[in-house]
């Protein structure tokens, strides 16, 4: 049960992400096509006029504008609001689970692995930038953790064992297809993501990482086959999927063994 103080920090959390989540607007669009992130200001991708600052207000203005521009009266995509409000939920989700110091570099976690999942989504590739600044904050994670700073974080070895555990089944999956199938298994932007992600939550915890991944991604895959949006071994985005088995993994991933072990407890003779 969090007190006043953790309850104003989550609260606290949930405004920077909204604020935050516009800005992920902008690195998610602009990103894939080798644009700016700073320059030019926001502006309508319908007319071009740029936004003025009233126009900026996460999830409100959309609300207010009844989703269009307020010069061309073009519609706006719901998607802008849902990345905001996602990335503050994640934020407030951070901050439930660490109302520390620790929440720093768990925040540039949340951040990267939303922007991760909707440019994945989008192009089926995992920028190498957003991948470095999410293991930059990592390797800040572990040596807080060693230095009494970051609570909850994981010990350097662990680290160091969960980028292995992270990366090694994809690749070893991946070249196993290359063998027989003579076609890619996993895109290698799947592999440093899993490597980057290990930082975070160590080797025990990737396991969980993999499995909430596979089985929320395999009814999708039957979801898509079923409709005729996909055919049999055609590519579907696994970033998406991965992210979230990583926060799955982070948030309940305690709570899953300590279920598991009073689970097999009374099995023992």
């Amino acid at each position: 049960m969090l007190d006043l103080p953790e309850i104003f920090i989550v609260i606290t959390a949930f405004l920077l992400g909204l604020c935050f989540g516009s800005f992920a607007n902008v690195v998610i669009y602009r990103l894939p096509q080798n644009k700016s992130i700073i320059r030019p200001p926001s502006a309508c991708p319908g007319c071009g006029n740029r936004l003025k600052f009233f126009d900026l207000f996460p999830v409100l203005s959309w609300v207010f504008l009844r989703g269009k521009c307020r010069m061309c009266k073009k519609k706006i995509s719901p998607r802008y609001p849902l990345v905001e409000l996602l990335c503050g939920l994640l934020f407030a989700g951070m901050a439930w689970h660490s109302p520390t110091l620790s929440l720093a570099p768990l925040l540039v976690f949340a951040f990267v692995l939303l922007v991760i999942t909707f440019i994945d989504a989008d192009t089926m590739e995992i920028p190498d930038g957003l991948v470095i600044i999410g293991a930059v904050a990592g390797v800040f994670f572990v040596a807080g953790g060693h230095l009494g700073i970051f609570p909850g974080a994981v010990s350097w070895l662990d680290a160091l064992l969960g980028v292995v555990a992270g990366a090694a089944p994809l690749l070893i999956i991946d070249r196993i297809v290359i063998l027989l199938l003579k076609k890619d298994g996993f895109g290698f932007g799947d592999v440093k993501l899993m490597a980057m992600v290990g930082l975070f939550i160590g080797w025990e915890f990737m396991l969980l990482a993999f499995l909430f991944a596979f089985f929320s991604a395999f009814p999708f895959a039957v979801y898509l086959m079923a409709t005729g949006k996909a055919k049999r071994g055609s590519y579907i985005p696994f970033g998406p999927f991965l992210c979230s088995g990583a926060l799955a993994a982070l948030w309940f991933g305690q709570a899953v063994f300590d279920w598991y072990a009073e689970f097999i407890n009374p099995l023992r003779f």
